[in-house]
């Protein structure tokens, strides 16, 4: 049975990334800096450590959601969205996917999310067991897509 809550409710953190400046972001380095659009480069310190659901908060893919597990560098970009110990962080990430979240923009030249506006968005979600049972399955399902994306690449070199 699913019990319907806020997004803010349902999480321990939500909340912007800090910014960094450009010339700390290098092609190589030891933690990814993740942006609103996914991985910008890498540098050699970090500002979060565990398991997220990460929001793109401006731009044309504002809305974009993805999950992230370890040490990372979250930029002003990324609204970081971790599960409080009642849920679960990814399967957190696998429902925020669903939920078009880009249609809740700012109607503006430059497209954007607040972090308010997306505390108050209604979640429905299912007892922290059954949250687990959807993430081992689907995880399952992801890790077989990539498998098969890896091989799709090394086919068509």
């Amino acid at each position: 049975m699913s019990k319907t809550q806020t997004l803010g409710s349902v999480c321990d953190r939500l909340s912007s990334g800090k910014s960094i400046r450009a010339s700390e972001v290098k092609p190589v380095g030891a933690f990814p800096v993740i942006g609103g659009n996914g991985v910008r480069g890498y540098t050699d310190t970090y500002n979060f450590d565990g398991e997220c659901a990460v929001i793109g908060r401006q731009g044309a893919a504002c809305g974009n959601v993805r999950f992230h597990s370890g040490k990372a560098y979250m930029t002003e970009h990324a609204v970081v969205a971790v599960a409080n110990e009642s849920n679960n962080s990814q399967y957190l990430s696998y429902l925020l996917k669903t939920m078009r979240l880009g249609n809740l923009s700012g109607q503006s030249a430059q497209p954007g999310l607040s972090v308010k506006v997306l505390s108050q968005q209604a979640v429905s979600l299912p007892s922290l067991d059954g949250q687990r049972q959807a993430v081992a399955i689907l995880g399952t399902l992801d890790r077989k897509i990539e498998l098969n994306n890896r091989l799709n690449g090394y086919l068509a070199a």
